[in-house]
């Protein structure tokens, strides 16, 4: 089974689900109150500020202030920078192809609730993986996928919070606004969330155990005057912008669009065309091909999707392939469908957002923090995103993984084409 994300990857909906009643039935409540009996040491690796960067630099956030990270994110990024050893990459690759599985180490029993299926999630995951098996702490992981079934979605949480796990993660990026009953049950029950890169409304939010924060608007309050200036440095002024998602009135949307619009409007930009892609290559390419009819012509395309089919569709029609930002994560086939449009002289100018796969990895972090009765350095734990151009990301990117691969991943090449296939 393929597990999945709101946005950032091709849209590979697989069949054969699992239903989350029998992932989560094979859970042994023996785990019942450890989050308050004795938890094991960490075993993150350590890494210096500079290896750290590095990391940092990898999963596409160049800019980024080491010294001002909250303790997770560095403890987080000096794993990232750290490879598996033989014996962790054993249980890594034992562990990313079963539903529930057994790390030999720790005591904390984890549960990983999917809202929807795709690369993105499945990128994801295995750096959820390799983080909870560094960190020396979690035993037992059961990860349930519900494929954008609320009422599946609802059980799998009612599930672990009935087995008494230890911790309860969460991307909740298209169903996020639908948790608000099973996250008041898990407070009750003592039993922590811990959220994905998706924020969450305030009054969900105020229900997590720790949130992570990596809010988009204030990406947007701080790049905005960034590609503005880009923009005129190649005379253009006043920019026309369209504005896509995926399905409508989807949750990661609201926690962009309305900020994006607003900070860019402050500038003089103006939109043109609003339109919807569906996380799909399909939808994309029905979207792109919509917006080229439309006869808008707009300086710019802000989009939260790996926006391959924009770039192909614009190159294949000869047309002036605009700028095109990604607020959100971008495959390495975005990568490719850039450096081929380089190559047929299209000029392409993309930049995307800082890569949020990695931001499973923060959330485990605090997550246990949470579980072991810790406190953790803030709530939220905040992550500042940043704006990368794509020119500079291919520099030092590796082209030959699996192109629905999310660009900025801390794991190897092999690991990243692993992940992908369950």
């Amino acid at each position: 089974m393929n597990r999945l994300c709101n946005r950032s990857g091709r849209w590979q909906i697989f069949t054969g689900l699992v239903l989350a009643a029998a992932m989560l039935s094979s859970c042994s409540s023996s785990t019942e109150g450890s989050a308050s009996g004795d938890a094991p040491a960490a075993t993150y690796p350590k890494a210096s500020d500079k290896e750290i960067a590095a990391a940092a630099a990898q999963a596409m956030n160049p800019g980024i202030d080491v010294a001002k990270l909250p303790p997770e994110i560095k403890t987080a990024f000096a794993s990232g920078a750290t490879p598996l050893t033989a014996d962790q990459e054993k249980i890594w690759k034992r562990c990313i192809g079963e539903a529930t599985c057994e790390t030999g180490q720790g005591t904390k029993t984890v549960a990983v609730i999917d809202d929807l299926q795709s690369p993105y999630y499945s990128l994801a995951f295995g750096e959820f993986l390799a983080q909870a098996i560094q960190s020396g702490q979690v035993s037992k992981i059961v990860h349930t996928s519900t494929n954008g079934d609320v009422t599946q979605f609802l059980s799998s949480f009612r599930q672990a919070i009935a087995q008494r796990v230890d911790l309860i993660f969460s991307e909740m990026a298209v169903l996020g606004d639908q948790a608000g009953p099973v996250l008041a049950q898990a407070q009750a029950a003592n039993i922590p969330v811990v959220n994905g890169a998706t924020p969450l409304k305030p009054d969900l939010a105020k229900m997590l155990g720790v949130e992570l924060l990596a809010d988009p608007c204030d990406m947007w309050a701080r790049e905005a005057s960034t590609l503005t200036e880009h923009l005129k440095e190649k005379g253009v002024t006043d920019p026309t912008f369209a504005m896509f998602s995926g399905p409508a009135g989807n949750a990661y949307a609201a926690s962009w669009q309305p900020c994006a619009a607003e900070e860019l409007s402050k500038l003089g930009w103006t939109k043109v065309y609003t339109g919807y892609d569906t996380w799909t290559p399909q939808g994309q390419t029905q979207a792109a091909s919509a917006l080229l009819a439309s006869g808008k012509d707009p300086d710019v395309i802000l989009n939260d999707d790996n926006p391959t089919q924009f770039i192909e569709s614009y190159v294949s029609a000869g047309e002036k392939l605009p700028l095109i930002m990604t607020s959100g994560s971008v495959q390495v086939a975005t990568l490719n469908a850039y450096k081929k449009a380089e190559e047929a002289g299209a000029k392409p100018d993309l930049w995307a957002m800082s890569s949020q796969p990695v931001m499973w990895r923060f959330a485990l972090v605090a997550g246990l923090e949470a579980a072991n009765g810790e406190d953790p350095s803030s709530n939220p734990i905040v992550y500042p995103l940043g704006a990368v151009p794509l020119s500079e990301v291919v520099k030092t990117a590796d082209l030959n993984v699996d192109s629905s691969a999310n660009a900025g991943s801390l794991l190897d090449p092999a690991l990243q084409n692993e992940a992908l296939q369950h």
